[in-house]
């Protein structure tokens, strides 16, 4: 048995609702993929993204990294993220 305290965890926003993590990396913030294209039509909507991005950050005590990138290959095309 290995009894490492070095780990990596992958959970959505959603479930990283009242636990804290030494670091957080939050991957594609981006327009269409964080703030989902399907949640940017009703204002509620995008108000409960903005929430969930909060929780987020706030999950890190040391640091922080926000990625995105700038164009991103979907559905067999590539997209300007920007």
């Amino acid at each position: 048995e290995i009894n490492n305290t070095e780990h990596v965890s992958l959970m959505t926003l959603h479930q990283s609702k009242g636990l804290e993590f030494k670091y957080v990396y939050i991957l594609g913030v981006e327009n269409g993929l964080f703030p989902s294209q399907k949640k940017t039509k009703h204002q509620t909507d995008i108000e409960e993204e903005r929430r969930l991005f909060y929780v987020g950050i706030t999950r890190a005590i040391k640091n922080v990294c926000i990625s995105y990138a700038l164009n991103r290959f979907k559905f067999g095309t590539v997209i300007n993220s920007f």
